[in-house]
């Protein structure tokens, strides 16, 4: 009856110990992703609107169309039908973006290779091809700040801003 109770219970404690590390696993995935927020405007529903990543990652990590914007050309587009994703290789091709066939884009990932890359703005306020954008992601391969990408980036409030750095080897 004791080797029995025994067995329980280590097994017990072996799934609590499995389950506590898988949680800490789960949420560290997300640590080096940060949102642009607004602090003078926030309310509840902006709150809320930061917690909700699933669409984000949904576009950012699954196949969709995608066109590859890189030296102020589109350098190749993966997939069919309407683009989804755009990605800018670089920071001197933000003008393709007035493109008709983005008008279904709903994710930009934009790559910053140098600080210098932060003196040319992007302004999605006067692009009326974006309807449907509802995501900006921008990679710095440099240390920047939530100061540095809010002067950078000028975009509409229903637009989410995310940003990271990260240093390639």
């Amino acid at each position: 009856m004791k080797n029995k109770s025994a067995i329980t219970f280590l097994t017990l404690l072996l799934a609590c110990m499995v389950s506590i590390l898988s949680v800490e696993n789960v949420s560290a995935q997300e640590y080096g992703i940060f949102e642009l927020t607004n602090e003078s405007k926030q309310s509840k529903t902006a709150i809320t609107k930061s917690n909700d990543r699933d669409g984000f990652y949904k576009l950012a990590q699954n196949l969709h169309t995608t066109a590859y914007i890189n030296n102020n050309t589109i350098s190749k587009i993966y997939g069919k039908g309407k683009v989804q994703k755009v990605t800018i290789g670089d920071s001197k091709s933000f003008g393709l973006l007035n493109n008709s066939d983005y008008n279904s884009v709903e994710l930009i990932t934009v790559t910053l290779k140098k600080q210098s890359d932060l003196n040319n703005k992007l302004d999605l306020t006067a692009n009326n091809n974006l309807g449907k954008l509802k995501y900006v992601f921008i990679k710095c391969h440099f240390k920047c700040t939530a100061d540095q990408i809010a002067k950078f980036i000028t975009s509409n409030s229903n637009v989410r801003v995310f940003y990271s750095t990260e240093t390639p080897s």
